[in-house]
């Protein structure tokens, strides 16, 4: 017993540094956005997008770093699990919620709604399955909806940034067709991943009660 670490100590890991360091980004990230909705940043929109672009998509892949270290290293913990979705929800909704005013013709307000929802659903029913025992995990679905997701909000920000700028169009062109294909990818698979994730849990439970 003597021997088991501290929970002060647990938490203090090289993953679980990463994953605060992450959120350490996402606000710099608004608080930029912030500005420059108010008229108080940079002063240029075209540059404000293409480095939000940059914070983003390093948001991102500190959180593959992170949990690639966690698995690997087995630094795993309860406060890791936690904070780094915890992390995950802010860094997504919130970037999604600024992208309304941002890029309006892109990213619409019903969209965001359903995003958020979808999260909402989950936590709720994650927090429900697990206080009564049962194991939930991420889903295959989960998994492919926040791929499409991390690739959707830097493609958005980037056509917004320079779809009027007149360097390559050829690119700017193709990516417009990338970023409608991954805005329905997306929502296609939000949907679906919330629905999975019910059935699993009303399954689960029924299971559960069969059992008992």
């Amino acid at each position: 017993m003597g021997n088991k670490p501290s929970f002060s100590k647990e938490w203090r890991n090289l993953p679980n540094m990463i994953t605060l360091g992450r959120l350490a980004i996402a606000m710099l990230l608004f608080v930029m956005l912030t500005l420059e909705i108010s008229g108080w940043g940079i002063g240029d929109r075209h540059l404000a997008l293409n480095l939000a672009a940059v914070a983003f998509i390093l948001c991102v892949a500190t959180d593959f770093i992170d949990g690639y270290i966690a698995r690997r290293l087995k630094m795993v913990t309860a406060f890791g699990r936690l904070a780094d979705t915890f992390v995950d929800k802010v860094v997504i909704c919130g970037t999604l919620i600024y992208l309304v005013h941002l890029t309006p013709d892109l990213i619409r307000p019903w969209f965001v709604v359903i995003i958020v929802a979808r999260e909402f659903l989950v936590s709720g029913l994650r927090s429900y399955m697990e206080s009564q025992g049962i194991e939930f995990g991420a889903r295959a679905g989960g998994k492919v909806k926040m791929v499409l997701q991390s690739m959707l909000i830097p493609a958005a920000m980037l056509v917004q940034a320079n779809g009027k700028s007149g360097i390559y169009p050829w690119l700017l062109g193709s990516l417009d067709v990338v970023l409608a294909i991954l805005f329905w990818g997306t929502l296609i698979s939000t949907v679906w991943s919330a629905f999975d994730y019910l059935m699993f849990a009303i399954r689960a439970t029924r299971e559960r009660q069969k059992s008992a």
